[in-house]
């Protein structure tokens, strides 16, 4: 994320030197070496604990999630680590995205999805199923957007390493259609068992995570005492010890205690993320003769709790070899602690940035996915058609409910809930908003944008952003529909890059009318289903 011309509002650390001291905390325990081999995604599933029933899942009967080799995991619990089936990874992010859709069961609000092409050191942790990616997850309501990374970043992030139990390549070899309704979707298992390969099987992930450390690329920006915007190098960092209704599932199923059980002592939400974390910020070569690394006060974000606020802050710098190494230890306070940080450095003579400013000025809605006359793709009552009785109407008129997020070079802002979330067919919206930013030379501003309805139960959508309370069980969202997509306006999986001047974009209609991809907008819309309006200089 590239560092805007003017400050935000956060806490800024008295600084007078570059090292500041280190108060004597204890440390977390050494969480266990990522594996030398990736786990098999065909077989070990099976003996984790995943039970492959879409059925099952949606009656809270079968766990969503398990922890990879659990019962190494539940071994060490018992003896008393408390970190064991955690894992860190560090690597690349090729893919941040909103989820268009998520399990209503056990999630109070949609998830944070991160795809990792992890270092090598770090391969072992995505399963043979996975296609070399490893992926991230954290509902979004639990995540502030200034932590969110974008594709390209790097990263380093920790939380429960686990199989998604949801989804095992299900249904391409299912000749019948109810099999993975089954207990351990025994028409697909049972040719898998005969033929490894027949079925992809379950995916590894780090859900929920708890550790979310960004190295922002193309990161440009003021550093106190330099003159004019440089390029430098950017890391934000987030730590929560809230899980949410993940972990509990997780925790859950890790001691045997039903799913359901949310009131349990051993479905807890909550962990303990007290410890020391250290992150390295790569410099490179000093640019010009006479530079010197320069490092920032550390920023401290508003939501971190009040507590931790005065956690003491180590930046060490070594210009030799041109980095910055950050370490700060968090106390073993009561869970769930919550602390983030930003920081800055570069050398003082590092190359000259460009300022661009980027205004999303509005969103027409072309059609919302919702009323009489508007379809949703609902893959049980629409599986195969788009015409006549194979179309399932919306029973409630508009408005529609959305959400919305954009970001510009990985500065993400969601969409205003309040309009967002009751949106009516052939409505220009007025936004306004507008980014200020330092962008290295060469490097054009780009625009992502990314929508999706909420027509399913649970979720409230008008509530769906950072600090919303879990929801009411007593009090529930009482919507009762199918999640259709209004779809992303990207570049691949990154951000569209922008030219001087003011530009209409739109998502890309999905050219198979029955397919439900979150990239496109649904062909029941009768062509995009929302526009935006765009300036960039």
């Amino acid at each position: 994320m590239q560092r805007p011309a003017r400050r935000r509002s956060w806490t800024r650390l008295a600084a007078p030197a570059l090292v500041f001291a280190l108060v004597g905390l204890t440390a977390a325990p050494t969480l266990a070496a990522p594996p030398a081999q990736s786990p098999d995604s065909n077989q070990q599933p099976l003996t984790d604990g995943c039970q492959r029933s879409d059925a099952m899942q949606l009656t809270v009967t079968s766990p969503e999630w398990v922890y990879v080799n659990r019962a190494d995991v539940l071994q060490h619990r018992l003896a008393g680590d408390a970190t064991a089936g955690r894992q860190t990874v560090e690597g690349t992010v090729d893919d941040t995205h909103p989820a268009g859709d998520d399990l209503y069961i056990n999630h109070d609000y949609n998830d944070l999805d991160i795809g990792v092409k992890p270092n090598p050191a770090y391969a072992g942790l995505a399963a043979t199923g996975n296609g070399g990616d490893l992926g991230l997850e954290w509902e979004e309501a639990l995540v502030p957007q200034w932590a969110w990374p974008q594709g390209g970043d790097g990263i380093k992030a920790s939380g429960s390493w686990v199989w998604d139990c949801g989804h095992w390549g299900n249904g391409p070899a299912d000749e019948t259609g109810l099999s993975e309704l089954l207990p351990y979707d025994p028409e697909e298992t049972l040719k898998d068992l005969a033929n490894p390969g027949t079925i992809r099987g379950e995916q590894t992930e780090l859900h929920p995570l708890y550790e979310l450390a960004t190295f922002r690329k193309d990161a440009a920006g003021f550093l106190t005492g330099v003159h004019g915007a440089r390029d430098l190098q950017h890391l934000d960092v987030w730590i929560s010890g809230d899980g949410g209704p993940a972990l509990a599932s997780e925790e859950c199923s890790l001691y045997g205690v039903p799913n359901g059980s949310a009131f349990s002592p051993a479905c807890n939400r909550y962990r303990d993320v007290g410890g020391t974390y250290t992150y390295t910020m790569n410099l490179g070569p000093a640019p010009a003769a006479g530079s010197r690394i320069v490092v920032d006060p550390v920023e401290v974000h508003p939501e971190t709790d009040a507590a931790l606020r005065s956690v003491p802050v180590k930046v060490t710098t070594d210009p030799a070899v041109g980095t910055a190494t950050v370490s700060f230890t968090l106390p073993h306070g009561t869970p769930p602690e919550r602390y983030g940080i930003s920081v800055f450095a570069g050398w003082s003579k590092a190359p000259r940035a460009v300022a661009h400013v980027v205004t999303l000025k509005s969103i027409t809605v072309n059609a919302t996915l919702d009323g009489p006359t508007e379809p949703n793709i609902n893959p049980v009552t629409s599986p195969t058609s788009q015409q006549g009785n194979q179309v399932l109407h919306e029973q409630t008129p508009d408005p529609g409910e959305w959400v919305m997020f954009a970001q510009v070079n990985g500065h993400w802002w969601q969409l205003p809930p309040s309009m967002m979330s009751a949106v009516t067919a052939g409505t220009t919206y007025q936004l306004d908003h507008t980014w200020q930013i330092w962008l290295p030379a060469g490097v054009a501003p780009t625009i992502y944008v990314s929508g999706r309805e909420c027509d399913i139960p649970l979720i409230n959508c008008a509530l769906d952003q950072y600090g919303a309370p879990p929801r009411d069980p007593a009090n529930p969202f009482s919507e009762a529909g199918f999640n259709d997509k209004p779809g992303r306006i990207e570049f691949g999986n990154t951000g569209l890059p922008l030219s001087p001047g003011e530009w209409v974009y739109q998502p890309v209609v999905n050219p198979v009318p029955t397919s439900t991809s979150e990239d496109y907008s649904d062909a029941a819309c009768g062509g995009p289903c929302y526009s935006v309006d765009v300036t960039a200089g």
